[in-house]
Order: structure tokens, then sequence, then C-alpha cells
């Protein structure tokens, strides 16, 4: 046998992900590259605004914030940069609507460190109160440049509106009065509440064993104590109903964002039409794209995909345009939707760009980690990239097209459109929304 014969034997028989679960209920997934020059390790923790009320919406992302300014071994910002950075590595941070992750990325023989470090900002923070104080002014400032950013803006106002009164409707940095509200003990009690290993993902992905990963899960992981008891139940968020389904921002901007959102009607990241999804989301974008930027040249921006949480999700369509032309753009919108052809070469051509996206998607240690971790969190089922792709072979143009009848409906529909607009025309625009 050659060598590089054996070599793909060899990578063929390790196992995709090994998954243990340590007494105190962490998961440990462990992914193995022998080939890959780095290993990433990577906490998921339940929490975000799923779990936030008006008062306590943006806890979760400024206790993220906070987690970076320092920690019982490294009490500064600084310290913590340090000690990474001098070794070659990187870390990161970001809150998402139903998780929070914590990154460490290091060179394969400082995989022991990484663990180490990981544990140590996360579950051991100082939460100073001038680091409080501080970080109040720039989560602050944060969120008033989301706002003043069409491209960041416009995304919040849809989920405001679609899942208006459910925890998911809020801005993930929360609002100024919450901003201004929130106190250290807050941080504290919110730190307490969901940071417990038995609330907790963590993936290890790079060039290193199973044995010594898990070792080092043990050892710096498996003395943190159980919080068994905690239990949030938070209803699936449920599209609107309230006539008009149009709601606009006026904004003098130079162009008009719209975004035409259908309820998935409780397909989510767990649903097993998934793939679906995906593959009828990627023909809307192929088709949206060409008729906008192609065939018509009104924009250079105009897309369609999947906007999802675990449990429900809205299919996207967008474009952005010259106010002059919104009109005409809503028109080919509806349009192009109620009239989209899924053919045996549409369906073949978005499964193939899926299937690429993956491979590019999954280039590093990190973005393995990700995949790992965000399985786990939103279905406890493990897939590896060859069972991804399988999925979406099995994809059916009768499958799509009956997830197009379900989803694509007057009922599941509503529009939000962020520009130079007249209110007046909210009716209007309401009665263009007419779907098959």
């Amino acid at each position: 046998m050659s060598i590089e014969a054996r070599r793909k034997e060899d990578l063929t028989n390790i196992e995709f992900v090994h998954k243990e679960t340590l007494p105190n209920g962490l998961r440990v997934f462990v992914h193995e590259m022998p080939w890959a020059q780095s290993v990433s390790v990577r906490l998921l923790i339940s929490a975000g605004p799923r779990w936030e009320d008006d008062k306590t919406t943006g806890t979760a992302h400024y206790l993220e914030h906070m987690i970076f300014e320092g920690s019982q071994k490294y009490p500064s910002r600084r310290d913590l940069d340090r000690a990474i950075e001098n070794l070659g590595g990187d870390q990161g941070a970001y809150t998402d609507k139903e998780y929070v992750m914590y990154q460490a990325k290091v060179p394969s023989e400082h995989a022991g460190f990484a663990t180490e470090f990981v544990r140590e900002f996360v579950f051991n923070p100082l939460m100073n109160e001038g680091a409080v104080i501080r970080e109040k002014g720039i989560i602050t400032s944060e969120l008033k440049r989301s706002n003043d950013d069409p491209n960041d803006h416009r995304w919040q106002i849809l989920r405001e509106f679609v899942w208006m009164g459910h925890p998911l409707g809020h801005n993930t940095l929360g609002t100024f009065d919450s901003i201004k509200a929130i106190t250290r003990e807050d941080l504290i009690k919110y730190h307490r509440t969901f940071y417990h290993p038995d609330n907790t993902i963590l993936v290890i992905a790079g060039n290193i064993g199973t044995t010594k990963a898990v070792d080092l899960a043990v050892k710096n992981f498996g003395d943190l104590d159980a919080h068994p008891e905690l239990e949030f139940v938070v209803p699936t968020p449920q599209f609107i109903s309230q006539k008009p389904r149009v709601f606009i921002e006026n904004k003098k901007l130079e162009e008009t964002h719209i975004l035409l959102a259908f309820s998935t009607e409780g397909r989510g990241e767990s649903s097993p039409e998934l793939p679906e999804l995906r593959v009828l989301s990627k023909i809307m974008r192929k088709t949206i794209f060409h008729k906008f930027v192609y065939d018509l040249g009104i924009s250079y921006s105009a897309y369609s995909y999947p906007w999802l949480v675990s449990d429900n999700g809205s299919l996207i369509v967008g474009a952005g345009v010259h106010p002059e032309r919104t009109d005409e753009a809503v028109d080919v919108i509806v349009n192009e939707v109620n009239n989209l052809n899924i053919t045996e070469e549409s369906l073949r051509e978005a499964k193939e760009a899926l299937k690429g996206e993956l491979t590019l998607n999954i280039a590093d240690t990190d973005h393995y980690a990700n995949l790992i971790g965000e399985q786990e969190l939103y279905t406890g089922e493990i897939k590896s990239p060859a069972q991804i792709r399988q999925n979406i072979d099995r994809v059916t143009i009768e499958g799509v097209n009956n997830l197009k009848k379900a989803i694509v409906t007057n009922n599941t529909s509503a529009l939000v459109l962020l520009g130079p607009i007249n209110e007046d025309k909210c009716e209007n625009l309401d009665a263009k929304l007419q779907f098959s």
C-alpha cells in the first residue's frame, strides 16, 4: 500500500467526533484533525436574549463584555490579551440569540494552555465595578452605532416586527434604558444562573488526540459545580398576525432596504426539513439576484436566506434599491417568489452551491468547532460533513415545492422597509403581498 493510500485509510478510520459527558454535566466533544497546525477550544453556553425580558434584555451581551475585563489569574484585559497573544493565539466571543460563545485558538503544542485559559476567563471573572461602568459606555456606543448602520438596523426592526412581544424580538444589545439599569449584581446573578457545566458545551478541535483532549477537559472543567435546577421554558416565537403586514421606518438614506419575510412555521435549526429550506432559499437567492442585478440593473444587493432559531424562523428575501424604485422592487420580489420555477437544473445548482459552501466553511479548526457545537446545541445530534452533504443530496423537487407551498402564503408573510418612505403607503404595500 502506498504512503498516500495508507494516509487516507488512517484519516478515514478517525471517528468524526468523540462525545463524553463529565459527571458535572459538561458535554465534551473532540474532533481530531491530525493534519492541522492548531487547536480550537470553544464553549457554547445556553444563554442570551431568548431568556431575557424587557427589563433584563442585553444582560447576556453585557456579561460577554465583562468576561474579558479580567479574571482571578489574569486581572486585566491587557493580561488576558498578552497571555494568549504571546503564544501566537487569539480569543473571541459573541452573543447569539440562544447561546453565548467563547473561544481560544492556539498552535497545537499549546492546547493545554487554551483549555486552562478558557476555563479561567469564562468561569472566574472579576467583575470590577470600574470595568462595569466603563463597559456601560462602550455598549451604549455599540447600540448607537448599530442603530445608525442600516445594514444592522434593518434586521433588528424585522425581528421586532415579526416576533413582537417575544423575547427573541429583543435587540441582543438591549435598549438604552436596560443597559443603563444593569448593575454589577445583575451581571453576577446572570453568571451564577447560566454559567455552569450542565448548561455548557465544550468543543476541542484540531491536532490533538482524543484521550489528551478529554484529559484536559477533566482537568480544567471537571471541578465545576453543576446546577441541574436550571429550567427556563420559553415558548416558540409566533409570527405576527396583525394588519397591516407592513412595517416602515422612515429614515433619510440613499436607498430603501426591503425585507420580505415568510414564517417557516416552526421549522428552525432543529427541523428535519432544514436541507429543503436551505435549498429553497438558495434557489430564491439566485433568482432574485439575477433579476435585480443582471436583468433590471436596479440593485447590487439582492439576496435570500433562512434566518432561524432552534424552533422557528423566517425565510428572507431582500434587496436595496433607490427610493424611487421601491414600489417596483416590491412588485418584482412578489412576482418572482410567486412564479419561482424549481427545475432539475436549479435544484442541482443549489445543492452543489450548498455543499461547496460547507466545504469552505470548515476550512480550519475554528469552523469545525463551530459546526459541532451548533449541531449539539440545536439538535443534540452531530452529523459529519459527509452526512450533511448526503442530506442535501436527498432533497427533491417535490420536497422543495411542498415546503414553498406551506410557508409562502398571505398569512405567513410580512414586509419591512427602512428608508425615505412615506408611512401612508403602508396599506398600499400591504395589498401587494398576495401569494398563491
